[in-house]
């Protein structure tokens, strides 16, 4: 089990001041608690670990930092008694948990992920809830500097990053859980902007009250109902049920393991094989802006595709509950997608999202790294689309940089080169010259000066260093039977028409690397199967590549991308059958999906969540 460090114990009673004997909240249909002499709420938090398990995806541990609590507060909002309602909520006060305020330690069992609060509260402003509402908690767990809360007053200050939307004007869960966060300035998101000394930005999670799978879910909850769960004592509060209350990480995690292999190259030559390894890689086109609570659409659990498996034929929600020990009537299921703000865009807007420029070097690309595995990885926030979408310059993709041998040896580092687009055929400078020489060998300039020139070198010279596109400046024969301090004997009076003419369009593939672009997939092909032979798949836009059916079932490819908050995303190369790209590969708007690969990657999903995809290249 994954420890959990806390500035505090992992269980205690935790005190408010009362403000007003106009507190009185309905407990139950018990005696009405007086909120003016504290009212003592009990609660149980349950963080995102491997304990939570579900069908839908493989649960892992992660980092210890990934679990740390480094502040909480509580944010109490009051709605009414009726079902599905709790969006019209309207707040009540919030409540930082300090460290004193974690004295007394409760036993919770042997799960050191299981966080008890017995805590007492009261209204700050004095007013008391009306007859037949509910009191219902949010949990915010490492705020990551994103507000503030009064002390005395109980009031949520948002931070400058932070755009309340309409809370600014109607305090609601809704409009709050839509306050947008943004990222800073190097694409860093603001939930995870410091993992080690801050800790990562978590809230409630929505939760399905009916299973998923193989049968259509339930409603979906957010809030945890606290108003049974008030006592009047400390001691009556410890002896009784907590309120249950799931968080959820607000950031994706990305990882990627190292990997090496070969691939065919100059199949005309004896020397074919290139070996390749993991060079660096970065997780691009990211989202700028996340909710501050996950957004998920109660239209979904109605979506199904008849081309999945029946277990997976309901996919937003899982089939397992995450409190396999409660009575039916309240189990609760995870949620598998989300909305992020940029749902609805059709249009990619390149302002909306961190991007590593296509002429840039990945080593000036924010979270740039050389190391892999699942000691390090990379966050970033939720980016979600339609199937309409559902187009490579929307994904979250990671790019890859693979460092390839000399055709036929297993040294790295050296240049290469391909000529014409022709990428089944490498060159390294020398075979590069080679092929040139042989060229300018017809030419009558030559034949004339080899005349008298029998034994010679050649060499030739690039317009620059950088990868990408280059054009050969010079080319020279140069006499190896000068005698010694005489000048030198060189034939270099080419055109630069002339050795365009030669070699067009050469690439140089700096250091050997090349960079392939690994668009992440959600769902991936087991709960989205897309088969190209039985779906009549074919090369166009998102209609063609997607063929959805009618009615309910109409969105069988909706989330086969995309990232999802509290998904770990965890890539490993299979294979690579042909050189990327010498630059960062450029964003088109064409469907994720193509009808010819160049690598092969599996993506595992964890919730954590953890997710392995295989992919061609």
């Amino acid at each position: 089990m994954k420890k959990i460090y806390l500035p505090l114990a992992l269980a205690a009673t935790l005190a408010l001041g009362a403000c007003s004997s106009d507190n009185v909240v309905d407990n139950g249909g018990s005696n009405p608690i007086d909120l003016s002499k504290g009212g003592f709420v009990k609660m149980s938090l349950n963080l995102p670990t491997d304990n939570n398990r579900g069908s839908r995806a493989t649960l892992d541990d992660g980092l210890d930092n990934e679990y740390g609590i480094k502040n909480a507060y509580l944010v109490l909002f009051e709605g009414k008694d009726e079902h599905n309602k709790e969006n019209e909520a309207t707040f009540k006060g919030a409540y930082e948990l300090k460290n004193s305020d974690f004295s007394n330690f409760e036993a919770v069992g042997d799960d050191p992920n299981h966080v008890t609060i017995t805590k007492r509260i009261a209204f700050a402003n004095g007013t008391k809830p009306q007859s037949g509402r509910k009191l219902f908690a949010l949990v915010v767990l490492n705020n990551n500097g994103l507000f503030t809360v009064d002390a005395t007053k109980h009031e949520l200050t948002f931070a400058s990053n932070v755009t309340p939307g309409e809370y600014a004007t109607t305090k609601n869960f809704v409009n709050f859980s839509k306050a947008i966060a943004s990222t800073s300035a190097n694409g860093t998101t603001p939930f995870a902007s410091n993992v080690a000394t801050n800790g990562i930005f978590m809230t409630n999670a929505p939760l399905s009250t009916q299973p998923g799978g193989a049968t259509d879910p339930g409603a979906i909850k957010t809030l945890a109902d606290v108003t049974d769960n008030i006592y009047t004592t400390e001691a009556e509060a410890k002896s009784k049920p907590a309120a249950e209350i799931y968080v959820e990480r607000a950031v994706a995690k990305v990882t990627v393991h190292s990997g090496n292999g070969t691939l065919e190259a100059n199949k005309d030559k004896a020397a074919s094989k290139i070996s390749y390894k993991l060079y660096n890689w970065a997780v691009d086109n990211t989202n700028k802006k996340s909710y501050i609570v996950r957004q998920y659409d109660n239209n979904w659990n109605k979506l199904y595709s008849d081309k999945a498996a029946d277990a997976n034929k309901y996919r937003f929600v899982w089939s397992s509950p995450v409190n396999p020990n409660a009575t039916n009537d309240n189990k609760l299921y995870r949620t598998a997608f989300a909305q992020d703000p940029e749902y609805a865009t059709t249009t990619a807007n390149a302002d909306n999202y961190n991007r590593i420029a296509s002429n840039a070097s990945m080593s000036t690309a924010f979270g740039n790294s050389t190391a892999f595995g699942d000691e390090h990885p990379q966050y970033c926030n939720e980016n979600t689309f339609q199937v309409t979408a559902q187009n490579q310059d929307q994904t979250t993709r990671v790019v890859l940089g693979v460092q390839m041998s000399e055709p036929g040896k297993d040294t790295y580092g050296a240049d290469l080169y391909t000529i014409n687009g022709n990428k089944e055929v490498v060159y390294t400078k020398a075979t590069l010259a080679e092929r040139l020489k042989n060229i300018l060998l017809n030419e009558p300039a030559v034949k004339t000066w080899i005349k008298t020139h029998t034994t010679y070198s050649f060499d030739i010279a690039f317009d620059n260093t950088t990868a990408g596109a280059t054009t050969i400046t010079k080319a020279t024969f140069k006499d190896n039977t000068t005698a010694a301090g005489a000048p030198d004997e060189k034939l270099e009076s080419f055109t630069p028409e002339q050795l365009n003419k030669a070699l067009p369009n050469i690439v140089r593939y700096k250091g050997g690397v090349a960079y392939y672009a690994v668009r992440i997939k959600h769902f991936g092909d087991s709960d989205t199967p897309w088969n190209v032979a039985g779906q009549g798949v074919k090369a166009g836009v998102n209609s063609l590549i997607y063929p959805s059916a009618t009615g309910t079932n109409i969105d069988w490819f909706l989330g086969r991308y995309g990232v999802v908050r509290n998904n770990w995303y965890d890539i490993s190369v299979n294979k690579i059958q042909t050189l990327g790209d010498a630059t960062i590969p450029a964003f088109t708007n064409d469907p994720d999906d193509v009808l010819e690969n160049y690598i092969s990657v599996s993506i595992n999903v964890l919730s954590w969540s953890k997710h392995t995809q295989d992919a061609e290249l």
